[in-house]
């Protein structure tokens, strides 16, 4: 069972909270974009430093395709089911940041 499941609400202009991410994650730590986090999908350069700190970087479908974004590059697709298999199954911690 891996370690941390980041869960992230906020767009990139709203949420500072690199910093603490790279601080509380680790080796086999994951984030998941929700929301207007979603937004984050949009800039190759700001996945790249999730994926820097987190070893996979999720975003809900559903919030991907409400704001009119497709796939994006090293972000993984998910669906309600599977958001739910993350928290209660795949990671021992889920941290809202």
């Amino acid at each position: 069972m891996a370690s941390k499941l980041f869960l992230v609400l906020k767009s990139p202009g709203e949420w500072g909270g690199l910093d603490l991410l790279e601080s509380l994650a680790d080796d086999d730590s994951a984030v998941v974009l929700l929301n207007d986090a979603v937004l984050f999908a949009l800039k190759e350069a700001e996945v790249g430093r999730l994926k820097e700190l987190c070893v996979d970087v999720y975003a809900m479908k559903d919030d991907l395709q409400g704001r009119g974004i497709g796939p994006a590059y090293g972000v993984k697709e998910i669906d309600y089911p599977r958001l739910v298999e993350l928290i209660m199954e795949d990671y021992q911690q889920t941290i809202t940041v």
